[in-house]
């Protein structure tokens, strides 16, 4: 039987899997055979995302063999129904029958494996192939603009409430034109908008093509993305108004120096900040708590 099958290395990131390729279970044991697990050990902090090849079955099921904690190693296998089972092992040619057992039932055999408890976790994150191409989508401008004045907007909306409901007559369109230019005026709302406007300008036709485990990266127009490596980066600075009053405070823009003098910047409109940061964690990263604008050529 061929099964889909990845490898993950040191610093990937959830979803991020590089070799994806069908195999046999022979050709699977090789695989691990061959991995460097002892060099890849170093540093290790064991979670679900780690140096790993992961064997994928029909219907969302997977078998992860992974480094674990006290030089072991560990298969995990997560089910269609979420549910994680783990074994660990001290040797992984231990590990060989279950695997065999992954390519040749149609029922993987949990009973000698420990389920554990996986209430409100979200672990899918971790086994399935993520796509780390970012546009501007509908529903990520839907997001954004929630994440980024949705709560703004429903304190204004609770302020409105009051006023119609508070039982002294309709309001007027004249009062109802004042309340809103206050919102905008004192809420942020108005600022807010023109933020997201210029974000949102800048973006449009723009892909970024980026993840934590591949030093190359992708970012401009949507048809001819620009080549980059971070290797070539000489320093990278977040933008964010991270006041806790600020109404602007979810608001961010990265810009990244190159050491040729060229600089690309990135607003959150794309993927948030703090991906970016995790994103580009080997690069020298500087704070700066201020809003940034962009222009729509910069």
């Amino acid at each position: 039987m061929l099964l889909n099958t990845k490898i993950q290395h040191q610093n990937f990131e959830p979803g991020e899997f590089v070799d994806i390729q069908l195999r046999t279970y022979d050709e699977t044991i090789n695989c691990i055979n061959t991995f460097p697990w002892e060099g890849e050990r170093e540093h290790l902090r064991v979670s679900l995302t780690n140096p790993s090849v992961t064997i994928e079955k029909p219907l969302n099921n997977f078998l992860k063999f992974a480094l674990f904690y006290n030089g072991k190693f560990v298969l995990h296998y997560f089910n269609d129904q979420h549910e994680l089972f783990t074994k660990s092992f001290f040797q992984k040619e231990e590990a060989f029958p279950f695997i065999k057992n992954c390519f040749d039932s149609e029922v993987f055999d949990v009973s000698e494996f420990k389920k554990e408890p996986t209430f409100m976790q979200h672990n899918l994150v971790h086994f399935v192939t993520q796509d780390f191409h970012y546009t501007i989508t509908p529903k990520r401008v839907k997001d954004y603009l929630l994440n980024t004045s949705g709560i703004l907007f429903a304190i204004f909306a609770i302020f409105l409430f009051i006023i119609l409901f508070s039982g002294k007559g309709a309001l007027s369109g004249a009062g109802l034109a004042f309340l809103i230019f206050i919102y905008f005026l004192f809420f942020g709302g108005g600022l807010n908008l023109l933020v997201f406007w210029n974000y949102w300008r800048y973006a449009k036709n723009k892909i970024l093509i980026m993840s934590k485990g591949d030093d190359v990266f992708y970012f401009g127009d949507q048809q001819h993305p620009k080549k980059y490596d971070k290797k070539d980066i000489l320093r990278v600075i977040f933008y964010h108004p991270n006041a806790y009053r600020n109404p602007l405070n979810s608001f961010a823009v990265v810009k990244i120096e190159f050491r040729d003098n060229e600089s690309i910047q990135i607003p959150n409109l794309f993927v948030s900040e703090y991906a970016l940061q995790d994103k580009l964690f080997n690069c020298p990263q500087v704070v700066k708590s201020k809003l940034k604008l962009i222009k729509k050529n910069g």
